[in-house]
């Protein structure tokens, strides 16, 4: 068990420093781009990111998740020929359903004035996304994290390469197939990553030891989408209604508040990653347990800490800084609020998707997205765009919460013990910190 913890203390904080300064990458973006760059080119590039990551969403059949879990638990030689296959299938119907629904939708509110080469590119970028994400999911399976990790923080450095350019010559379209540019790029950086080995590949124990059918696959992503695709419509719901019912640069401002409060998943998507394929692979109950409880007691902590920091220092610099995106901290006021709660399904859900459970994830996201509609019926009258934040907000509160109520009910643990640290986590931590 201590070498567990160790390679999960230390693929954790690895992963977390590389996602902190993917965050600092992100704030150099922003203000590059939120300085110089009128708000409805970057209105139109968000609707590229929204509908792109949608149809990769919807679509895409949560096949990552299959894909980190098979792999960690039968190993990549009995999975590769049927991973091979079906990513081959997703791609095939990814493409095909995300341009009818593009054509069918052209000449609607959504797409009003969007050019021709920008519904191609929303397309081109659901399906490189689709083929990077399986990539780095292999990556995950095989705890190849420093991989992982180097792939993430490429990307981001020439992201910021890319942001900086636009600051300076603002073009739509230089923005868009630049950014699909990168992520083509990234696929041959994971392909390489997956072929390499510093020493002997991992074998399954006598028991997994089998060739993974299709079938299994996809029963598993299945079981995956609904809660993903839910979570999906949970999280951004509010970026789908602001852009229909405000302007373009109503959408910049709104996603700027949500891409500053979604700063606060640092730490437990970092943990989140780090522990699936962890737990995927333990076959002590208890370990599994007590990997996801201290998981999640000190990613819940850090989070608020932060959470607080990062308001107290977007009041203070915003208006100062970016002043035509002071329209954006009412919002984020209500959303940063919402990002607490959120880290413990963050946590939780990886779990329970690592016991082999992932359909337990479906209750808690349908939860929050009938919070999330039912609170923009009766908030978005009463408060316009913050009713939207707000709305998020709650619904992600109540995602978190139920959440941490599956768990305890699946695992049988008092509920206290996902809230209340004991001495030996508190003595466990602090050799973290230490180290």
């Amino acid at each position: 068990m201590r070498k567990i913890h160790s390679d999960v203390v230390r693929d954790s904080i690895n992963t977390f420093g590389t996602n902190a300064i993917g965050a600092v990458l992100t704030l150099i973006q922003a203000f590059a781009v939120m300085r110089r760059v009128d708000l409805d080119v970057k209105g139109n590039f968000n609707a590229f990111q929204n509908w792109s990551s949608g149809f990769l969403t919807i679509i895409g059949l949560s096949i990552t998740s299959s894909v980190i879990y098979f792999v960690a638990r039968y190993k990549i030689q009995n999975t590769r020929q049927t991973l091979i296959k079906l990513t081959g299938i997703i791609a095939a119907a990814l493409v095909l359903l995300s341009t009818g629904v593009i054509a069918l939708l052209r000449n609607t509110s959504f797409f009003a004035g969007m050019p021709f080469d920008f519904l191609a590119a929303i397309v081109v970028n659901a399906f490189l996304s689709l083929v990077l994400n399986v990539c780095v999911g292999v990556l995950r399976g095989e705890n190849k994290f420093k991989t992982f990790n180097l792939i993430n923080l490429a990307q981001k450095i020439v992201t910021t390469v890319l942001y900086v350019y636009i600051a300076f010559r603002p073009n739509a379209t230089i923005w868009i197939w630049g950014t699909n540019a990168i992520a083509f790029a990234a696929i041959f950086f994971a392909l390489y990553g997956i072929r390499r080995w510093n020493g002997p590949k991992p074998q399954p124990v006598p028991e997994d030891d089998r060739t993974v059918t299709g079938g299994e696959m996809v029963v598993y992503s299945l079981k995956s989408h609904v809660s993903n695709i839910l979570t999906y419509v949970n999280t951004n719901l509010g970026a789908y209604i602001v852009q229909y019912q405000y302007t373009v640069s109503g959408l910049a401002l709104f996603n700027t508040a949500q891409t500053i409060a979604q700063q606060l998943w640092i730490l437990p998507d970092a943990v989140s990653q780090v522990i699936m394929s962890r737990i995927a692979s333990t076959s002590s109950r208890e370990d599994k347990l007590r990997i996801t409880v201290i998981s999640s007691k000190v990613v819940a902590l850090l989070t608020i800490i932060a959470a607080v920091l990062l308001y107290w220092i977007s009041v203070l610099l915003i208006p100062i800084i970016f002043p035509r995106y002071i329209g954006s901290l009412s919002p984020l006021a209500f959303l940063v609020v919402g990002c607490i709660f959120i880290c413990y399904a963050k946590v939780l859900s990886n779990s329970i998707a690592a016991y082999g459970r992932p359909e337990l994830n479906i209750i808690p996201t349908a939860c929050g997205v009938v919070t999330n509609c039912v609170s923009d019926l009766l908030l978005i009258p009463l408060m316009g765009m913050n009713g939207v934040a707000l709305a998020t907000a709650l619904s992600m509160t109540v995602q978190g919460i139920v959440s941490m109520i599956i768990f305890c009910r699946y695992t049988k643990t008092p509920l206290y013990k996902l809230l209340v640290p004991t001495k030996s986590e508190i003595a466990f931590a602090k050799g973290i910190f230490k180290k």
